[in-house]
């Protein structure tokens, strides 16, 4: 397995959270890497606390998303979905993204949330966010939003596969 650095950005070029992860693979949703417990991880240019349970990420081959999967490892969320533009390849060991505030997450106890629109509101005016922006990242939390409600793949069955690879 091959390591893949995974870089958020707050827009346009800001860094923000970086993670060191391993290739697992592709499918038809997009490409799957894991972060085995104690993986590095960073904010901006600050080391943050490693991760503390096995996780995967999914970078999908179409959409403003990107999944954080750590099933019934966290005590918070089970899935957290990072509203961001399309992740991008930029070499065959890293691929980033800008994250557009937004997060839909599934709670523990089975709740959809939305988080942080209220950054998303002072951020459109903050960073000049464009309509399309805009306009596309509120679409892409409805969609998310619905297909964790209601148990569409690949953030259930599909994803807990590739976190099974992880240990």
């Amino acid at each position: 397995m091959r390591p893949v650095v995974v870089q958020f950005f707050k827009y346009p070029d800001t860094l923000h959270w970086g993670f060191e992860t391993v290739y697992l693979g592709e499918d038809e949703y997009g490409s799957w890497v894991g972060l085995p417990a104690g993986s590095r991880r960073w904010k901006g240019e600050s080391q943050f606390k490693p991760v503390t349970s096995d996780a995967v990420f999914c970078a999908p081959w179409d959409g403003w998303w990107h999944l954080h999967y750590s099933g019934d490892g966290s005590r918070n969320y089970t899935h957290f979905v990072d509203i961001a533009t399309q992740p991008q390849w930029v070499s065959p060991n890293r691929y980033e993204m800008v994250d557009l505030d937004l997060d839909v997450a599934l709670t523990s106890d089975r709740r959809v949330v939305v988080e942080d629109e209220d950054e998303f509101e002072a951020h459109q005016i903050l960073y000049g966010y464009s309509p399309e922006m805009i306009e596309r990242a509120l679409a892409e939390t409805q969609r998310i939003a619905a297909a964790l409600e209601a148990g569409h793949e690949p953030f259930f069955a599909i994803a807990d596969q590739w976190l099974q690879r992880v240990s």
